[in-house]
């Protein structure tokens, strides 16, 4: 894919300029507004009180300083942009030791290859199981092309390449600085403005200041909506380009058309940075005058079309078909001396020790009996901890110095996801840290078993009553606690979050989070389920 695939168009400082001097109408308008709105609260309304607002000389001193406020606000919104994105929106460098991070990296340094590396651009993941990517350059030259940890893992390696793609024309063409430097400047207004409406219960639409700070900030939208949504198309265009798979982006735009793009978790005034509108909005489903105006996006439906004319494909070649996993059932066979208690809490046996070590669902919890009255875990009985043992030996799996919380056996390193976590062989319990708990589930698959679904709705029906009675009762203080597998300090214990009320053990030190067995697996139920209900209205 040689350079000559891309189009390098020159880079607009003009409009730089216009937004640099609109910054200066807003600060001074905005002042003019407040001094205005002072002048009206004093009960006493003097001629000396107009003489000093209206004065020539005053509104020069005015201006002064809505210049210099504006300079100061234009240098470090404009020179620092990528940090303060990065801040806002939470993201990390790919990790090394994931799989699908490490795809993400080898795709990064094919687009600096096929950008000859004239500029360089950061590549990070946002930690949210929304669906978006965005790019972002300053007046430094530092450039991020951002991706969620949800569209990550959804998409296939030609669907990444296609996204990367796009935003890397946004960073190589030109037109991606003034839209940065628009959100940059304009996007702090837009959330003081928010948070006004929020806390003011309607009060501060009498103020005059907030009146003019508001037709201001809609102004500044219109300017940035100017610049904006007609690049989406020749970001389109320039991807294709490179990848020479229209195909591939077609696809992408298609499944962040029917899914949570991050409204809400992306903040106001970075919409225009998205490859998508975060906020679903009939506006860019429209066309018209008005529609590019005020819209921050073209259609999908017509970006689409456009790649899919490209490809010589119709839209129903976009539908994807899901995909079910099944759980092998367990093997009951043989005759012996022991018995144990399988998943659906049945008898199976008697089985020898060999029978034993070869049945899948045997782990260090299950309960083992012998045929009477007596039963134990199977941790508990030294003849069979030679048999967990003997398994790890013979997968060759790297044990690690750390013990299980549990069962106190050492974890293992293992790929859960194509992510690296640490986990016990004999309980089922898995170490995670906190950042790879979205990767993890964000990566689950749509379809799960009977047994976890059920599971899911049984362990989120004890809890809701627990939580109520937690409220009423006071905290449980009779739960001991587990200790770190890597500081040794006791975890805290407590629900994932208020709806998905799955309780967990957390080491707030090493930040990492531990999962008993099917733990993690009901979670991603859950929030899965809870996402296809949602995307049904």
């Amino acid at each position: 894919m040689p350079l000559t695939f891309i189009d390098i168009e020159k880079q607009k400082n003009w409009r730089i300029g216009i937004l640099f001097v609109f910054l200066i109408l807003m600060y001074f308008l905005t002042s003019a507004g407040l001094l205005f709105s002072f002048f009206q609260m004093i009960p006493l309304r003097t001629h000396f009180g107009k003489t000093l607002l209206f004065s020539a000389e005053r509104l020069f001193l005015l201006f002064f300083f809505s210049t210099a406020v504006a300079s100061v606000h234009f240098y470090f919104s404009a020179y620092d942009t990528v940090r303060y994105i990065r801040k806002n929106i939470s993201a990390t460098d790919p990790d090394p030791e994931d799989g699908i991070h490490k795809q993400l990296m080898n795709i990064m340094e094919e687009i600096h290859v096929v950008t000859g590396n004239r500029v360089r651009m950061q590549c990070v993941v946002i930690p949210s199981l929304a669906m978006n990517a965005l790019s972002a350059i300053d007046m430094r030259g530092n450039a991020l092309i951002a991706i969620t940890e949800g569209l990550l893992s959804r998409l296939s390696r030609d669907q990444i390449e296609a996204v990367m793609a796009h935003e890397a024309h946004h960073i190589i063409s030109g037109d991606c600085l003034e839209s940065t430097v628009a959100s940059s400047l304009f996007g702090v207004p837009a959330s003081l403005v928010e948070k006004v409406q929020t806390f003011s219960e309607g009060r501060a639409y009498l103020s005059p200041a907030f009146i003019v700070t508001l037709v201001l900030l809609k102004l500044s939208q219109f300017l940035n909506m100017f610049i904006s949504r007609q690049r989406e198309y020749r970001a389109d265009a320039g991807a294709v380009r490179m990848t020479r798979n229209p195909l591939a982006l077609a696809e992408v735009l298609h499944i962040l058309w029917r899914n949570w793009r991050g409204s809400g978790f992306i903040g106001s005034g970075l919409e225009n940075l998205c490859i998508v509108n975060p906020k679903i909005s009939s506006l860019d489903e429209s066309e018209g005058w008005l529609a590019n105006l005020l819209s921050t996006h073209p259609p999908i439906h017509k970006r689409i079309s456009f790649l899919l004319s490209m490809a010589h494909a119709r839209l129903s070649d976009l539908e994807t078909k899901n995909k079910t996993a099944a759980i092998p059932a367990p093997s009951e066979q043989n005759k012996d001396r022991y018995f144990a208690l399988d998943h659906k809490y049945q008898w199976q046996g008697p089985y020898t020790l060999a029978e034993l070590a070869l049945l899948p669902w045997f782990a260090a919890l299950t309960w083992i009996s012998t045929g009477g009255t007596s039963m134990q875990k199977a941790s508990d009985m030294p003849v069979l901890n030679d048999i967990f043992m003997k398994r790890i030996a013979q997968e060759g799996t790297a044990q690690t110095s750390h013990p299980c919380p549990v069962c106190h056996h050492p974890l293992l390193k293992r790929s859960v996801e194509k992510t690296r976590v640490m986990q016990c062989k004999f309980c089922g319990g898995t170490l995670v840290h906190h950042n790879r708990v979205f990767r993890i589930i964000a990566r689950g698959e749509d379809g799960y078993s009977e047994r976890i679904r059920t599971l899911s709705k049984i362990t989120l029906k004890k809890n809701q009553l627990k939580k109520i009675t937690r409220s009423v009762k006071g905290s449980e203080q009779n739960i001991p606690l587990l200790s770190c597998p890597q500081c040794k300090n006791k975890m805290t214990r407590a629900f994932y979050s208020l709806v998905y009320l799955i309780e967990l053990d957390r080491c707030s030190w090493c930040r990492v989070t531990w999962f008993d067995r099917d733990e993690l697996k009901m979670l991603q139920c859950m929030i899965h389920t809870k996402m296809a209900s949602e995307r049904l209205f």
